[in-house]
């Protein structure tokens, strides 16, 4: 099986160069791709262990994805990466062979994290949303209705027919790739093999009151009725006085609630194609709350 593996680099270089040398190193691993949403050049430490892919743009999660496995298209399987997973080859090896069955289109390993199993791939609330509750371990390959992005092995064949969407620029990409992988008749499967996922993110918290918005709305006008859109907006309209007190105490209370109405606004009236991107994505740029700097010092995880 052709494996190209392809991490979606923003940021300091130093984790996406270790992550790329480790898994040139697996001989499972045909290929290693990195995108470079934050257009930086290719750092002189990489070496010749990968790929480095500057794209025109700033493609958000779904799109460098895309345009990874559109610019190299010679693979049976494409494994997605954050540059903050640690995973062995074992894991790998597993995660391969799970998704060499002829009905699986995508597998994640079983994701950890400092409190524990990664939660939600149980399940999604009513309101769409992450339930609490973490995953209760299992010792065999589960069925599950979604898979959280920061490790997806995803069959080639599944990609070509329901390709990641690019709309969403950053949160919920997974989520709608996996629920339309679903309706077109491929299973979803979490492995019992560990992954470690820090979290360390590249989003700005600010950034992200937008996104995990914007996106929750879109993500339930895709895949719901019109009621749950309702049940999305009202519930996350609730949600707003404990969550503006959390953006107060962090120091960017203003700009986070800004983000927040932007993002029920943009959800309500705006929701491009699958393969579109917004034209001034990264959006929250526009109120002056998305930089470089920001992002290192106070982020939240994409996936």
């Amino acid at each position: 099986m052709r494996t190209t593996a392809v991490i979606i680099h923003f940021g300091p270089t130093r984790p996406t160069v270790r992550l790329a040398r480790e898994l040139a190193e697996f001989p499972s691993i045909t290929t290693v791709v990195v995108v470079a949403n934050d257009l930086r050049p290719r750092p002189a430490e990489l070496g010749d262990t990968a790929i480095w892919l500057v794209p025109p743009r700033n493609l958000g999660f779904g799109g460098g994805f895309r345009y990874a496995c559109e610019t190299h298209p010679a693979a049976d399987c494409h494994v997605l990466l954050n540059n903050d997973v640690r995973l062995t080859r074992r894991t790998v090896d597993d995660c391969l062979r799970l998704l060499a069955r002829p009905d699986v289109g995508i597998v994640a390993p079983t994701q950890v994290n400092a409190a524990g199993i990664h939660p939600g791939v149980d399940g999604l609330t009513r309101v769409f949303g992450c339930p609490p509750e973490r995953r209760t371990p299992s010792d065999d390959p589960d069925d599950v209705p979604w898979a959280n992005g920061a490790v997806l092995f995803v069959k080639a064949e599944c990609h070509r027919q329901v390709p990641m969407a690019e709309r969403y620029f950053l949160v919920y990409e997974d989520t709608d790739l996996c629920f339309r992988a679903r309706a077109a008749g491929w299973r979803v499967v979490v492995s019992p093999s560990i992954v470690w996922h820090s979290g360390g993110g590249t989003i700005p918290s600010v950034g992200h009151s937008y996104y995990a918005t914007r996106n929750r709305i879109w993500f339930a006008r895709a895949h719901g009725r019109r009621r749950q859109v309702a049940m999305v907006v009202l519930w996350q309209l609730a949600l707003l006085p404990g969550n503006l007190a959390v953006w107060v105490l962090r120091g960017n209370g203003l700009a986070s609630a800004r983000c927040f109405a932007h993002g029920i606004v943009d959800g309500l009236l705006r929701m491009p194609r699958t393969d579109t991107l917004l034209p001034d994505e990264p959006r929250p740029t526009r109120w002056g709350a998305w930089t470089v700097g920001r992002a290192r010092r106070k982020a939240q995880p994409a996936h």
